[in-house]
């Protein structure tokens, strides 16, 4: 059945610009323009404004309400790190009106490499005098007698307590995270407690964004898997400049389609990032915002019909295979690309792109 792109148009619209503001306001003259010559071909307008970044003005008031939040928990306890992560602050976000991820780090303690690799970093012969002892520091040890998960508890649970007496609808429910929805701005915020996880890398570089982080469950009472949220930022930025921006394109357009589809498409942002962060950018980096689409396709074609290629995709930090023991997300991939598929041969049915060249 035909895609009726007036109306795939009319939902990007409403995610990116959902207070309707005047588009002569709300873009820059080249888009407006650009997007002006494409209004006679709809797919291609659907894939330009799907590719783009949301607006500054409402990602910044989304900070703004995350700002709001950590505010209230810094005044109750400023002895923590407070950190944002997630797709806002990496500019890959889809909609106006999106949430933030709020971290709350305890500062007592922090996990860490095995003393067997710092030791082997140590005797290396090629360190500063900082690294050094930044590495000694770890190696000896630190001092911290607590109950670590008893700690990261009580940080839970103080935060609920004020959050539920500043704002009327906090869900505290989630393992992971507390969810504060606040109405001005309008925007949901998470708040994730978790502990500091020091890397070999990241007591060598001083970089606080190598650094990574173990979130604490609730329902568990422990601490999950080391996570490296602010590298993979890093990482995913880093590599956007390099192909001036193409990178960041594919991933919003792979979550467009994934909102837009008549079926459910259960497949993550952490795995369409992770996808498109594996793609080579020698077969991108000087391609105009169409063709990424047939980039776009190759790539999941090719991981939907290759196991031995799936399986070896990691995460952008390199800590975990997003595929690998995960037979169920192979259906996901496929639906996605069907997706894909289609808008590619409407491209090219319609000659949308000969008559734009």
């Amino acid at each position: 059945m035909a895609r009726n792109y007036d109306e795939l148009v009319r939902r990007v619209k409403a995610r990116y610009n959902p207070a309707e503001i005047d588009e002569t306001t709300l873009l820059n003259e080249s888009l407006r323009v650009e997007l002006k010559a494409l209004s006679g071909s709809k797919v291609m307008e659907y894939i330009k404004r799907s590719m783009q970044g949301v607006e500054p003005a409402y990602t910044q008031n989304t900070i703004v309400a995350g700002d709001k939040v950590k505010t209230h928990l810094k005044n109750n306890n400023p002895n923590l790190d407070y950190e944002y992560q997630g797709s806002v602050m990496s500019n890959t976000h889809i909609k106006g009106y999106s949430d933030i991820d709020i971290i709350q780090i305890c500062n007592l303690f922090y996990g860490h490499d095995s003393r067997t690799r710092f030791t082997e970093e140590y005797r290396k012969d090629n360190l500063t005098e900082a690294q050094r002892w930044a590495l000694l520091e770890v190696i000896n040890g630190s001092i911290y007698v607590g109950d670590a998960n008893q700690d990261l508890r009580k940080m839970r649970l103080e935060a609920e307590k004020v959050l539920s007496s500043i704002y009327n609808v906090v869900d505290l429910s989630k393992n992971k995270s507390i969810e504060v929805i606040l109405t001005n701005p309008k925007r949901k915020v998470d708040v994730v407690t978790a502990s500091w996880y020091k890397s070999v890398n990241a007591a060598k570089s001083g970089d606080k964004t190598e650094k990574g982080i173990s979130v604490y469950d609730k329902s568990k009472n422990e601490r999950l898997p080391v996570d490296f949220p602010f590298l993979k930022i890093k990482m995913l930025n880093e590599k956007d400049k390099t192909v001036n921006g193409r990178l960041k394109k594919m991933i919003r357009f792979l979550k467009t389609i994934k909102a837009d589809s008549d079926i459910k498409i259960d497949i993550s942002s952490f795995d369409i990032s992770s996808v498109c962060y594996n793609i080579n950018f020698l077969s991108y980096y000087d391609k105009p915002y169409y063709e990424l689409v047939y980039v776009l396709q190759v790539e999941l074609d090719h991981l939907v019909e290759d196991e031995f290629y799936r399986n070896n995709i990691k995460s952008i930090d390199g800590t975990e295979y997003i595929f690998r023991d995960k037979s169920e997300k192979h259906g996901q991939l496929s639906l996605l690309l069907n997706e894909i598929n289609s808008i590619r041969k409407d491209l090219v049915d319609n000659n949308a792109i000969t008559r734009f060249l």
